[in-house]
């Protein structure tokens, strides 16, 4: 009789070990998941110390945008010292904000050219509380181009992106108005996912199998969207807005590979890729300032001034 029972205790014992599991597992994953999504989670360990006098200092405008889902977003717009109808839009990567951006919104004002900054839903001035990394950004993007051209119907845009900013630039070129001229990405993810894995391979030696699949769950719950989605494979596959691609060889938090991942998926004739040595991650123009200036003047500079 005891080895019966013995034989009937064992599968229940089994069933309950695997709820326990799985349920530990649930609760590890949702930890991950709001340490990378949430606002206040990793975002807010990264882009330290930089310099704002620019943004500090300049005088702009503050425009705001309420998005379907019913966050109130901000950008500032830096009106060119002469002017002009050309406007790059500048957008800032993860743990970062339009304000963080003050240098290259800079470059681009001393080029002559306007300049609108957005800040990405859950950073900055804008309201959030997940990140969108880039793909739920797509429709705002494309809504402060809109407000741009409603702005000024006149309008030329060029738009230029860092990291998950650059990427977030390539997942709106779909739908991207007719008066976009350019594109510049400087180091950013062809996909979500595939940079997810890669960050929780090299920060906590974690597999993408099966916490990524269960985090897309948590994605589309909590933030609305599914990150499984986002890959420059579909965007960029019949774009045919020139596109520049900017990547430090040295990148150990976008691995270089995107860079040619990306460019590879761009199905246009009009794209260029720079490979910057010694440079890591969001550091190509520090670790080049004099040819980063260059390079993305003259890439502005020529399909501004290229008629249709």
């Amino acid at each position: 009789m005891d080895k019966v029972k013995q034989k009937r205790v064992w599968p229940r014992v089994l069933v309950v070990l695997l709820i326990i599991v799985v349920v530990a597992s649930g609760f590890a994953i949702y930890y991950l998941f709001n340490f990378a999504f949430q606002k206040g989670g990793f975002a807010s360990q990264q882009g330290g110390n930089v310099n704002t006098e620019f943004y500090d200092e300049t005088p702009s405008q503050t425009w705001t945008q309420k998005t379907k889902d019913g966050l109130l977003l901000k950008a500032h717009y830096f009106a060119a010292a002469q002017p002009t109808d050309k406007t790059v839009v500048v957008v800032h990567g993860y743990g970062s904000s339009a304000r963080k951006m003050s240098s290259y919104i800079k470059m681009f004002h001393n080029d002559g050219y306007n300049v609108l900054a957005p800040d990405n839903r859950a950073f900055g001035d804008s309201q959030g509380h997940y990140v969108g990394y880039g793909w739920l950004d797509r429709i705002d993007l494309a809504n402060w181009m809109k407000q741009l051209n409603e702005y000024n119907p006149h309008a030329e845009i060029g738009m230029f992106g860092v990291s998950m900013g650059a990427a977030e630039v390539m997942y709106t070129l779909p739908l991207a108005p007719k008066n976009v001229k350019f594109a510049i990405a400087d180091c950013g993810y062809s996909s979500i996912n595939a940079e997810l894995a890669y960050e929780l391979k090299t920060m906590f030696n974690l597999p993408s199998f099966p916490i990524l699949p269960l985090a897309s769950i948590y994605s589309k719950i909590l933030a609305k969207y599914n990150f499984q989605q986002a890959n420059t494979k579909q965007t960029l596959r019949n774009n045919q807005i020139p596109l520049f691609i900017i990547h430090g060889d040295a990148d150990q938090f976008v691995p270089t590979k995107f860079a040619y991942q990306n460019y590879k998926n761009n199905g246009g004739k009009n794209k260029q890729i720079w490979i910057v040595k010694g440079a890591g991650h969001a550091q190509a123009r520090s670790t080049d300032p004099e040819a980063y200036q260059q390079r993305t003047q003259a890439f502005a500079e020529r399909w501004f001034n290229t008629q249709p």
